[in-house]
């Protein structure tokens, strides 16, 4: 498929992690990768509907080869490794966007 590609993670992590250093690798990660067009993340608000997830995180691609570049990228799968092994549970979804309402 043509367009952006979209890569979003949603995690819970456990307990007695750095998370101020798994959240720092993630954004020099994606600084240095040409093929990343945007990338931004926040954390679930008050209320029962994040069902247990703590952070999501999503990152913009250009095309759908962006996505498979970063994927198959050696500093993003070593990355992936720690960031696995630092979260209680994640969701990970690729998606194409489908734009509903132009920005204003």
């Amino acid at each position: 498929m043509e367009g952006e590609h979209r890569h979003t993670v949603l995690a819970k992590f456990k307990e007695n992690i750095d998370l101020p250093v798994i959240l720092g690798e993630l954004q020099e990660l994606v600084s240095k990768l040409d093929f990343v067009k945007s990338y931004e993340w926040g954390t679930a608000q008050e209320g029962k509907r994040h069902q247990g997830f703590t952070h999501v995180f999503v990152i913009t691609f250009f095309d759908a080869n962006g996505l498979k570049e970063y994927v198959a990228h050696p500093a993003h799968r070593a990355y992936a490794i720690k960031f696995v092994e630092a979260v209680e549970n994640l969701i990970i979804l690729d998606y194409v966007p489908i734009l509903a309402k132009s920005p204003a």
